[in-house]
């Protein structure tokens, strides 16, 4: 039987699968939080929405004899992102990942694929996968991400596949990890349009549109008051945390955004003026809008 490597090397070219999450929760309509698509492995519903999705794809390969890698649903299935769904015994990691690679074995087998479709254990991000921020250096990456890197190697898959990366840093420590089992792999980094990594993204504009904006208030709000306020320096970062950790939210379940904004005030100000100055940087006109409800409206032009 052909290895993964040889059906790289010799066809004209390798299909992948797509959108499995994305699937799951558009088009069956399946709660998926934290993109845990490891969950719909324990209820029938959801093995059933499983089979539909990666059925479709096996069965293009198929019909056009064409070999194909097709990703276990275990992207968040790493110690942390098990626990956060509640899978924190000891043996959870092998026997949840385990599951993962039978469910697709087992279908390529019922399918006569064996030697044209390859599974690819699928390892994600310790924390957000799209905001490098807060994600481990390269040996911590290396440390964590190897207990899920080995038990896919051991079960078997044919190539390890780490997709949707915002850390470089994070992702050398996979690589390493990977290259550690001796078996092929492939690496996803997030990067922008352009290919570079290096321009701002949509999330960095409106944090620069925040930071200038409350920078702005503060100074208007000195001069007026005629306040020794030399200069304002605002750091921003946006991440996405879990909603159980927000006491003061309305929204309890899932994932919701969260922006850090640390504000340096250079100048002899006393304790009380700095108190105010931080009290006014919460009523910057971008600040009131983000935490406010906000419509949008779409049309077509």
């Amino acid at each position: 039987m052909a290895s993964f490597v040889d059906r790289l090397k010799a066809a004209p070219v390798m299909l992948t699968d797509g959108g499995i999450e994305t699937r799951l929760i558009y088009e069956f309509n399946r709660p998926l939080p934290d993109f845990a698509s490891f969950l719909p492995l324990f209820d029938r519903e959801g093995r059933r929405a499983l089979a539909a999705i990666y059925r479709s794809y096996m069965e293009v390969a198929a019909d056009h004899d064409l070999p194909m890698q097709i990703g276990t649903p275990t992207w968040r299935a790493h110690p942390e992102g098990l626990a956060r769904q509640g899978f924190a015994a000891a043996g959870d990691l092998a026997r949840v990942n385990g599951e993962a690679v039978t469910f697709l074995a087992d279908m390529r087998r019922d399918l006569g694929l064996d030697g044209q479709v390859f599974i690819a254990g699928v390892i994600g991000p310790r924390r957000d996968g799209y905001d490098p921020h807060g994600a481990p250096d390269a040996a911590e990456a290396e440390t964590y991400h190897t207990p899920q890197v080995r038990v896919l190697a051991g079960l078997g898959v044919d190539l390890l596949y780490a997709p949707t990366f915002a850390s470089t840093e994070e992702l050398l420590g996979v690589a390493r990890a990977c290259a550690a089992t001796g078996l092929p792999y492939a690496l996803a980094p997030v990067i922008e349009a352009d290919g570079t990594d290096t321009g701002p993204s949509p999330y960095d504009l409106l944090l620069s549109a925040l930071g200038s904006c409350t920078s702005m208030t503060l100074g208007m709000y000195a001069r007026r008051k005629s306040w020794p306020l030399e200069s304002v320096t605002v750091r921003l970062h946006q991440s996405r945390v879990h909603a159980t950790d927000c006491a003061e939210c309305e929204t309890k379940e899932g994932m919701i955004h969260q922006i850090d904004l640390e504000i340096a005030l250079d100048g002899p100000l006393s304790a009380e003026q700095r108190q105010k100055l931080l009290e006014i940087a919460g009523k910057c006109p971008v600040h009131r809008t983000l935490v406010s409800e906000i419509k949008i409206q779409s049309r077509l032009t």
